[in-house]
């Protein structure tokens, strides 16, 4: 006699309140931080640049004595031009496909998350390999020792300094 087990009264069907993706977190990326986006009106033009130098040149400030003249400055300015590379990725989904999606699946949502996110990694990536090289920020900082050695190097530290030494230039 055929006797009834766990897996022949019950068919295994998708959780409808849980589904895993692999996504950071948007706060995480960095590029858009340091460079904000800047929307445009057109792919190539030109835009203004004050002169770092005076903006942050010291020294001219002095203590008024009662009926004398404020030290007068100048400021500089200079442009330069730009072009705006367009970067894309796409995601093809067929109508039988989204005919037979299960509910809680929301196919579309997903892609449109997924592509943000690869956008978002390939634009952190080309930002790392262009700032992040020897010479781009006029002042090299070099750890005193490399961070393998677990018993004198000090990571946290030298972070910072290149932090603090990147926010400086």
């Amino acid at each position: 006699m055929p006797l009834l087990t766990p897996s022949s009264v019950h068919i295994d069907q998708p959780l409808s309140n849980l589904t895993l993706a692999y996504v950071q977190e948007q706060t995480n990326f960095i590029a858009d931080k340091v460079f904000p986006t800047v929307g445009v009106q057109s792919p190539s033009d030109k835009y203004y640049i004050y002169d770092r130098a005076n903006m942050n040149r010291t020294g001219d400030v002095k203590k008024l004595a009662p009926r004398t003249e404020v030290n007068r400055i100048g400021m500089a300015l200079s442009s330069a031009a730009y072009y705006a590379d367009v970067y894309g990725l796409g995601m093809d989904f067929d109508e039988q496909t989204l005919a037979n999606e299960d509910s809680m699946l929301e196919i579309r949502s997903a892609g449109a998350e997924t592509l943000t996110n690869r956008l978002l990694i390939d634009r952190e990536e080309r930002f790392a390999s262009t700032f992040f090289n020897a010479g781009v920020w006029t002042t090299d900082v070099t750890p005193a020792n490399l961070w393998s050695d677990y018993t004198n190097s000090t990571p946290i530290s030298d972070v910072t300094t290149g932090r603090r030494t990147m926010q400086l230039k």
